[in-house]
């Protein structure tokens, strides 16, 4: 599975910079959102500034003119929308070296017989959906059908028609969130696999305590690390909405609303009463405080999943990964 979108700078400009300003929200949260399930990086044209700021939205009216509208407004949500601004990476150019090496310049792609959209083909090159905005046709279809031709081995132009992922809009990339989350998890078959990505897929988490080293030297099976993939994509789901509307604040309900299959619950008071039990529960977290990861997620086999969701940082803390702690 690919790690990257491709912006489509094609689906430019606006009408008005006041469409701008209404679509820019959203495609913030896709972006945000794109991360939390790997897809980490967006792959933009060498015609366009990569730091998004002389990106021309409207006529006359660039993303830079954007920025300084919300940083000096009484928006609530900007430092929000800033913050995820400035957590887009973005890569240049849309192919490598390695893939002029792979004929790259062999590789031609259309829509309705136009060929003249980069964006289209660095789609079809790196097999990666396209990230672009909600403005006019063909942009504001999903999937995008292009037909793609290239030379075989035997130098002969084959031609083949392929459905491009457009995601024009938060809605959009909802619809499919689940099928790119399974082919995710589906290449990450050991606790130490999980482990190592787990900055690129895990963004929202912090592992800690005991979980670190559980998961590098994972022996419980394939079937309770898929549920822990499936819980800890649940908790950076969350950890990705922490604080928008809807979700103001961390309730076990709120994993349920988002699919976890799994329960979830907080520890009883005759193991917080007891000193030792409640013990057992604690880990130091990064910065030198120790807290109860009394939250816990019940998987099979009597494995449990620790986790402490600090309010301050809106960040989720994993402890322990690991069998049932002891009740007495």
């Amino acid at each position: 599975m690919t790690s990257c979108m491709v912006f489509n700078h094609h689906s430019l400009p606006f009408d008005s910079p006041g469409m701008a300003d209404e679509a820019l929200p959203d495609f913030l949260k896709l972006c945000l959102r794109a991360q939390n399930i790997g897809l980490d990086t967006i792959l933009v044209d060498e015609s366009i500034d990569k730091g998004w700021f002389r990106l021309e939205l409207s006529g006359s009216y660039f993303w830079q003119d954007w920025y300084q509208k919300i940083q000096s407004g009484n928006n609530k949500n900007a430092e929000k929308q800033i913050r995820a601004f400035r957590s887009i990476a973005t890569r240049q150019p849309f192919f490598s070296t390695r893939d002029i090496q792979n004929h790259v310049d062999l590789f031609e792609v259309s829509l309705d017989g136009d060929a003249s959209f980069p964006a289209l083909r660095a789609a079809a090159w790196h097999e990666a959906p396209l990230a672009g905005f909600p403005t006019r046709s063909p942009w504001l279809d999903s999937p995008l059908t292009v037909t793609v031709e290239e030379l075989d081995q035997a130098g002969e132009i084959k031609q083949k028609s392929i459905d491009l992922m457009n995601f024009f809009s938060l809605a959009i990339f909802e619809q499919h969130s689940n099928e790119l989350l399974e082919k995710r998890n589906d290449l990450i078959r050991t606790g130490r696999a999980l482990f190592d990505e787990k900055e690129r897929l895990f963004s929202g988490l912090i592992f800690c305590g005991k979980a670190p080293q559980q998961l590098r030297h994972w022996s419980a099976g394939l079937a309770i690390l898929d549920q822990v993939k499936e819980t800890l994509t649940v908790l950076n789901q969350f950890c990705g909405v922490w604080g928008e509307t809807g979700y103001p604040e961390y309730r076990h309900e709120v994993l349920r609303d988002l699919g976890l299959n799994h329960e979830v619950s907080g520890e009883s008071s005759s193991v917080l009463d007891n000193p030792r039990l409640k013990a057992e529960r604690e880990f130091w977290l990064p910065k030198g405080r120790k807290e109860v990861f009394q939250s816990h997620v019940k998987l099979n086999k009597g494995y449990r999943l620790h986790f402490f969701p600090d309010h301050h940082s809106k960040t989720i803390f994993i402890g322990y990964i690991g069998p049932h702690l002891r009740l007495k």
